[in-house]
């Protein structure tokens, strides 16, 4: 099953009209209450984080269940990158690169910003930027970068010692714990590619 896509961007129009698909969605699944709760909460968590990390855009929302998820909420936005505002950012750390926003919202922010400075007219990471190469839950095709809540908790977990640098990692553990989205989803999948975000979260119900 498939919703219809809807238009939304960030003044909040069409995000009203995104919700009621959600809880048709949710009927038509057949969710008990408890999950058509969650269901609704994982999409306005979602509108949430992409109003707080891109200032303007204009996206479609739609909700599908595939063989693999009983449950995708997927959001696809088209987002001009602020290069000058990015590389003033850049160029006033002492380290020449952005320090790491904290929790899940910050480490999406961090990927999406990111990605579109380093894609800028097709250019690739730079390798002296050490805290985009070293972000947790990261991959790197040519021309896509990926992110994945599912990745990023397992990179947490697999170190088997505490080191000093291992501390912060724990502290991120944390912060998994304070988030409403990863606390329910199952995984949070964001790609840039171009100036193009796509997010899914998925939660097999």
């Amino acid at each position: 099953m498939k919703t219809n896509k809807i238009t939304v961007n960030s003044n909040g129009y069409g995000m009203e009209k995104a919700l009621d698909e959600v809880e048709e969605f949710s009927k038509a699944m057949g969710f008990d209450e408890r999950s058509a709760r969650r269901a609704r909460l994982l999409a306005e968590e979602t509108m949430s984080m992409v109003r707080a990390i891109v200032d303007d855009f204009v996206a479609s929302f739609w909700m599908e269940s595939t063989p693999e998820c009983k449950c995708e909420l997927h959001l696809v936005a088209d987002s001009p990158m602020n290069y000058e505002k990015k590389q003033e950012l850049i160029d006033v750390s002492t380290t020449k690169s952005n320090d790491a926003s904290v929790g899940i919202m910050g480490k999406i922010k961090d990927f999406i910003e990111d990605s579109l400075y380093n894609m800028k007219d097709g250019a690739s990471v730079a390798m002296g930027d050490s805290h985009f190469m070293t972000m947790g839950g990261v991959a790197m095709a040519t021309d896509t970068y990926t992110w994945s809540l599912e990745k990023y908790r397992r990179d947490l977990k697999k170190a088997d010692s505490q080191t000093e640098s291992e501390e912060d990692e724990y502290g991120d553990l944390d912060e998994l714990e304070k988030s409403i989205v990863a606390n329910i989803a199952d995984d949070v999948r964001v790609s840039v590619s171009g100036n193009r975000i796509e997010m899914i979260i998925r939660k097999n119900f």
